[in-house]
């Protein structure tokens, strides 16, 4: 079956870029942490709205959003990205301490040295603290000192940039995981434009740091169609075999699982048709082993699970490695053009859901047998 990128339409990748760009900036002005999402659920939900996507939030506070398809017999996709990002909450307060506990896997780093952040309020409301390390170790909790009253619950996160885009590398707070979020809502807007065959979801879960929560609770109870071919799109530590400005990552795997070759077949041929449209496009492909992601969650409940990822430095804030005391904390950065081209690879692969089986590259890469091979075998067969 043949699949095309639009009805007559190239894609314009520096257009399609920038409203990415613009979204992410959006997303970017709203701190959040596990649990404490609400504001950036807000935006997601605005921009939607703006979109005219319908969306709805499930119980748990996951955003679904949801583009009709053009054929309700064609196996549906979802974009799965998460909206919190490592951080802490306060969890004692009185006589003047007020105590902080980690929230997701912060920098070791951050725990052992003054680190200057904020909290924030349900307003958005920003106030300075600082991060000073307790006597105990091994507890993952940090003195906080604030001018401002910070009662318990108090959600705080790391004083960095909001966002900053500067020779081809953007650099944020917490790209893992608004950079997903953003991905998905901008290939959204352009796949409701000219909706594919199958229903295409952009799927906005929480508490992702803490251990998958909104992914497992969705994906348990069958929010989704069972049918659904669901991709993880998030942001990944760099490891060995991946470089920044190569383009996004098929994911394979994570440190949990390997994927669906089926879904990644989606992929694949998303990844074939902007080829015919655009040569220079870069695509890489890897399992990403540094953690795992919401694929694994959905794949443990049934769901046949791919990934895109996108080649992320400083992962979780951490200039040298998570498990490193004596690094520093700084913003995280990934590659303006593996970013653009991951917007990309969205769309094209909403729209290639009912091609999965025409792709050519699996007999491509494993070639056909030869009538001599297999003669040889039949030949040989039961000698000694």
């Amino acid at each position: 079956m043949k699949c095309s990128l639009g009805k007559g339409r190239n894609v314009n990748t520096m257009q399609s870029t920038g409203r990415a760009i613009q979204i992410l900036r959006s997303l970017g002005e709203n701190p959040a942490t596990s649990f404490y999402e609400r504001l950036v659920s807000i935006r997601i939900e605005s921009i939607l709205t703006t979109m005219a996507i319908p969306f709805i939030l499930d119980d748990y506070g996951n955003v679904i959003a949801k583009v009709t398809g053009t054929n309700s017999l064609e196996s549906p996709i979802a974009f799965v990205a998460h909206m919190d990002h490592p951080g802490f909450e306060v969890i004692e307060e009185g006589d003047g301490t007020v105590v902080a506990g980690a929230l997701g896997g912060v920098p070791l780093a951050a725990l052992r040295k003054n680190v200057n952040a904020f909290s924030f309020d349900s307003s958005g409301t920003r106030a300075s603290c600082r991060l000073e390390p307790l006597p105990e170790l091994g507890k993952r909790r940090v003195y906080v000192r604030s001018e401002a009253p910070l009662g318990i619950g108090t959600p705080i996160v790391f004083d960095l940039p909001d966002m900053i885009v500067e020779n081809g590398t953007i650099k944020m707070r917490a790209l893992d995981d608004l950079g997903g979020c953003a991905a998905i809502l901008a290939s959204l807007e352009s796949i409701s434009a000219d909706p594919p065959e199958g229903d295409v979801y952009g799927v906005f879960t929480r508490a992702e740091e803490v251990g998958l929560i909104g992914a497992r609770l969705l994906s348990g109870e069958k929010t989704l169609p069972e049918n659904t071919f669901v991709v993880s799109v998030e942001t990944s530590s760099l490891i060995p075999g991946v470089i920044q400005g190569g383009g996004p990552i098929i994911r394979t795997g994570d440190a949990s699982y390997t994927f669906n070759a089926e879904a990644e077949q989606i992929l694949i041929m998303g990844r074939e048709n902007i080829l015919k449209e655009d040569s220079e496009f870069r695509c890489q492909r890897q399992l990403m082993s540094a953690g795992s992601c919401e694929a694994s969650a959905f794949a443990v409940n049934g769901y046949r699970t791919t990934g895109i990822a996108f080649a992320l430095g400083n992962w979780h804030n951490a200039t040298t490695s998570i498990m490193d005391e004596k690094g520093d904390v700084g913003e995280e950065y990934i590659s303006l053009q593996d970013f653009g081209g991951g917007v990309r690879l969205i769309e094209s692969a909403a729209r290639s859901v009912s091609a999965r089986h025409d792709s050519p590259l699996p007999s491509r890469a494993i070639g056909e047998v030869t009538e001599e091979y297999r003669n040889r075998l039949l030949g040989t067969a039961r000698l000694i």
